[in-house]
């Protein structure tokens, strides 16, 4: 995993996936290590929610949403 966000005690990470069945780009959040929530990157839809994010960091993920984008495609190109 590639963390391209960091927050306070969480990061937001992406994934080399290519092989594996995955066909939406996503991202990972970990808050001190433990995965607490995905997010959809195209439509910032989260998923798989185990706690309450703070806003700002909502609010990092929506900034920074094409770079996530970006980093995203670029370890899952073909």
């Amino acid at each position: 995993m590639v963390r391209v966000i960091e927050h306070k005690n969480y990061g937001v990470y992406v994934n080399d996936e290519r092989g594996a069945p995955h066909h939406r780009a996503h991202a990972h959040i970990l808050h001190r290590g433990m995965r607490v929530a995905s997010v959809f990157l195209e439509t910032l839809e989260y998923y798989m929610v185990l706690e309450d994010l703070p806003a700002s960091l909502v609010d990092a993920i929506s900034s920074e949403q094409e770079q996530l984008l970006d980093r995203w495609q670029e370890l899952n190109e073909s």
